[in-house]
């Protein structure tokens, strides 16, 4: 059951991922943002939902016919946490005797965490890429498609709550 629900997530964040990458390419100047959970996705946009409900089947139409590279984004919170704990961790190591030491030594830790820090910034890129992959999004998605669509409007943006139903699990 555990297993199921992690799967159902990992279909609609890819599912979620592709519609965004879909909607960029159409849409350029567009808000778009969103959030995957084992029932569906939520996007939060500047666009109406009669633009982007034709958008969100044809990303399950690509998905399912192989076009895997939708379901990687580039502004993923999956990016931005991987780049938060690496950089945090960096910093943490560089200064980890900056408390003890006297002025030369704390210049040194400091210079030491923001080398650490910046070596952390380029690595968490493909990281995140790679836990994206094979972490927080599926590419199998048989059986996958859109139960429901929901709308409303919601912190100034029109909110679309797309269920989905798994049913190849």
């Amino acid at each position: 059951m555990i297993i199921n629900l992690i799967r159902r997530i990992r279909r609609n964040h890819s599912i979620e991922h592709a519609t965004i990458t879909l909607l960029g390419h159409q849409y350029p100047q567009a808000a778009v943002f969103g959030l995957s959970g084992p029932f569906g996705f939520t996007l939060y946009t500047s666009l109406s939902a009669e633009e982007v409900i034709p958008i969100v089947q044809e990303a399950i139409k690509q998905l399912k016919a192989g076009r895997e590279s939708l379901r990687i984004h580039p502004n993923c919170g999956t990016n931005l946490v991987t780049t938060a704990t690496l950089t945090t961790l960096a910093a943490l190591l560089g200064l980890k005797d900056y408390g003890k030491a006297k002025l030369g030594a704390r210049i040194e830790s400091f210079i030491n965490a923001v080398a650490l820090s910046a070596v952390a910034l380029v690595a968490s890129r493909p990281l995140g890429r790679w836990i994206q992959t094979h972490v927080t999004t599926e590419s199998n998605l048989e059986g996958a498609e859109v139960m429901a669509i929901f709308t409303d409007k919601h912190i100034g943006y029109q909110r679309l709550r797309v269920h989905m139903q798994h049913t190849a699990l």
